[in-house]
């Protein structure tokens, strides 16, 4: 497994819990250090668990030498794909660095395949290129995508609901698909395609799921206005088999390490080749806009002055259940109120976040980021926000004032009359008074 990261850590513990014998190469010595150990340099429920008890059966090796793999047969390539801020493209200077390093010490007729995300028709350029500078090699590249969900990216392994493997050899498809055999025991569908179906079927993915975020994020604006429930709504659409309810949670729009990067890499591959991707587009400028949005309805409750204010931001992870703070909502909202002078104290269970600048400080409890706050930022929907007893901070708060980004707090709860209350979805709950 070349590079541990949130796809390739899963990817080798899950391998090594049936069995196989996985060498993990990452350039990072602080990383395989920290993994040796036994300490996954990522939060991912029941990692540290899985990993330590692969570590133990002697089934997962880690190190920063890919000589180290030599022997290998089967190369899995999980490197980062980041997108271009200049251009949009996703930049492959790390996947073919490691596809280089990888064929320089592979034995002959060794299956490279690609976990990575890429731009479609990158797996054919990476074959061309192994074709033409170690043909005596006959190695062959797979395009093999994941689809892990960060916060059950373990329980994802373990339950899929398809596996795509995509080559020109039937040969190296059936080497990648051996070593899923447990799956397909278990009946789940696999997918045999050429390198550019597969490519395709992982940025269609990420897309439509980026779009269904998109769509209700939208829908929820309405509701805000016309009236309703739009948690309701949701469900009643969701319930049709047609649609399904995943994805269909309101909120600050899509984040992460994914969405952003696959539908902006998505667009650009569209404009390329000429067949604009009109719906992805848009998907993307009315998500970038969600977070304008969100701000505004903040400043304008606090009197369209938030200079000088102090804002508890709970929570920075883009979602639940992770510490990745990339394309986070959170983050971004963190850097918009900072921008409008505003001071902010933010706090979250797992992730951390960096920021050079006077008025911000990340603290270690709830009660500490609410302190002298004027306004209180439910913007991640963690399970203790959503429990949260939010009377034991009214004396420490300058107004009692929350904005739930996530709808994830208890309106039902005794305090809540006390408080004036702003959701995604809903328009402003005004105290009325103490609650009896």
């Amino acid at each position: 497994m070349v590079g541990v990261g949130y796809v390739g850590l899963i990817q080798a513990v899950g391998l090594a819990s049936f069995g196989l014998k996985v060498t993990c190469v990452d350039l990072d010595a602080r990383k395989i250090a920290m993994l040796e150990k036994g300490i996954p340099p990522i939060f991912e429920e029941g990692l540290e668990e899985a990993l330590r008890e692969v570590i133990a059966r002697g089934r997962v090796t880690f190190t920063t030498e890919i000589a180290a793999a030599g022997d290998c047969d089967l190369f899995f390539v999980a490197v980062g794909t980041p997108t271009s801020e200049r251009t949009g493209n996703a930049r492959l200077d790390y996947l073919d660095a490691a596809v280089s390093g990888i064929a320089a010490i592979a034995r002959p007729e060794a299956v490279i395949a690609v976990k990575s995300t890429v731009p479609i028709g990158t797996c054919a350029r990476l074959q061309a290129r192994l074709d033409r500078d170690f043909a005596g090699k006959h190695l062959e590249i797979v395009s093999n995508p994941e689809f892990l969900r960060e916060g059950t990216a373990l329980n994802d392994f373990f339950n899929p609901e398809r596996i795509v493997i995509g080559g020109n050899s039937e040969a190296a498809r059936d080497k990648v698909r051996q070593s899923y055999a447990a799956f397909e025991d278990r009946g789940v569908p696999m997918i045999v395609s050429d390198t550019s179906t597969s490519e395709t079927i992982k940025y269609a993915a990420n897309a439509f799921l980026a779009t269904k975020v998109t769509f209700i994020n939208e829908i929820s604006d309405l509701v805000e206005t016309v009236g309703g429930d739009i948690d309701q709504v949701a469900r009643g659409i969701g319930l049709d088999s047609r649609i399904g309810p995943q994805f269909l949670k309101a909120g600050p729009g899509y984040g992460g390490s994914c969405f952003p990067k696959d539908t902006l890499a998505l667009a650009t591959i569209g404009r390329r080749h000429g067949v604009q991707q009109q719906i992805v587009e848009t998907v993307i400028r009315i998500n970038d806009s969600r977070r304008f949005h969100i701000l505004k309805r903040i400043e304008s409750a606090m009197g369209d002055k938030l200079a000088g204010k102090r804002v508890a931001v709970l929570g920075l992870a883009f979602k639940a259940n992770t510490d990745d703070v990339r394309d986070s909502p959170a983050v971004d909202i963190v850097h918009a109120l900072l921008e409008e002078g505003a001071e902010v104290r933010s706090f979250d269970p797992v992730a951390k976040l960096s920021v050079d600048h006077r008025c911000y400080r990340q603290c270690e409890s709830i009660a500490a980021a609410c302190e002298g706050a004027s306004a209180v930022l439910v913007a991640t929907e963690w399970g203790e926000f959503r429990s949260f007893d939010f009377a034991s901070v009214e004396p420490l708060v300058e107004r009692r004032y929350i904005f739930d980004m996530r709808r994830v707090v208890d309106i039902t709860a005794a305090w809540v009359p006390r408080w004036d209350i702003e959701r995604i979805g809903s328009p402003l709950m005004r105290a009325t008074g103490e609650a009896s």
